[in-house]
């Protein structure tokens, strides 16, 4: 028998109101970057029934060992807009590299996961895939090797607009984790558990204490590409931050976020795994209320 393809997450993306202002909050707050922006143009998009031209603001910039991608979709369908016309700005979806876009997508459709669209501009085939979590959580990428004629990724991040780099004494909050919240913990397990390979993935429950009390919660952590995936379930309803995002919605893309980086200055640390000792804050910034987590300790 195969091995199932490798998955590789690496990225995450946010919709924001404005990119080259997020991009500049980003280089400036978090020491993110420095950020090649640019506009895709696409005269004669499709997207299921619509088709037409499509307009879209991107900026891509490196926080520590992972991409992040600021968009806003100005013009035009898309798996993007649609999350951008029902949440407005948030942490849309997690970029993940594959050496073979179809044997991926075949292997995720085998997990219950479904095609929600399928592009193919130059020098990449892409997939964005539905999931139990999520319409369009995955997005994935298999670099061709061509070149897009007449786009140049340096000039591009020379244009006027683009974020400066990054001073050299920018303290760096680098992202290493993402979490997603299930209202479903044994199915949204078992899809990532084989879907990244995680053997005896088990959920324990643990207490998360909040600013309105405490609350059971079912979780998981397991390693994937760049990342560390925290999937999430509440047990009970309350007024912590995942039962509010389940309340919101179907997708389930909370937070990115990482280690505060030593020497910054420390934020209040209004959350704590009781289990763990595990202390973080949440973040409200241009990709969303909540999007980031600063992990204080662990």
């Amino acid at each position: 028998m195969s091995s199932p393809p490798r998955l590789y997450p690496s990225q995450v993306c946010f919709v924001v109101e404005d990119v080259p202002s997020a991009a500049k909050d980003c280089a400036a707050r978090f020491g993110w970057g420095p950020f090649m922006e640019f506009t895709a143009k696409v005269d004669d998009a499709s997207y299921r029934d619509w088709r037409g031209a499509k307009r879209t603001d991107v900026a891509l910039g490196m926080a520590g060992p992972t991409q992040v991608e600021l968009i806003h979709v100005h013009e035009g369908r898309d798996a993007v807009e649609a999350y951008q016309a029902e949440y407005g700005i948030g942490f849309q979806h997690l970029g993940v590299g594959v050496k073979s876009r179809d044997a991926a997508l075949a292997h995720l459709e085998s997990l219950g996961a479904s095609v929600n669209e399928l592009l193919e501009p130059t020098g990449l085939r892409i997939a964005f895939v539905d999931l139990p979590t999520g319409d369009a959580m995955f997005e994935l990428l298999e670099p061709t090797g061509e070149k897009a004629e007449g786009f140049d990724l340096e000039e591009a991040q020379k244009r006027p607009g683009a974020s400066e780099p990054i001073t050299p004494n920018t303290s760096l909050f680098a992202i290493d984790r993402a979490t997603i919240v299930a209202s479903d913990m044994d199915g949204a397990l078992a899809f990532h558990a084989h879907s990244f390979g995680w053997k005896d993935a088990r959920p324990e429950t643990q207490t998360l204490r909040h600013p309105g009390g405490e609350t059971r919660i079912e979780r998981y952590k397991g390693r994937a590409g760049t990342l560390t995936l925290e999937i999430l379930s509440p047990s009970e309803q309350s007024d912590d931050p995942y039962s509010a995002h389940l309340l919101r919605g179907a997708h389930g893309l909370v937070h990115a976020g990482g280690q505060q980086a030593h020497g910054d200055a420390s934020p209040d640390a209004p959350f704590e795994w009781l289990e763990t000792g595990e202390r973080f804050a949440l973040e409200g910034w241009a990709g969303g209320s909540a999007s980031l987590q600063r992990i204080l300790s662990n």
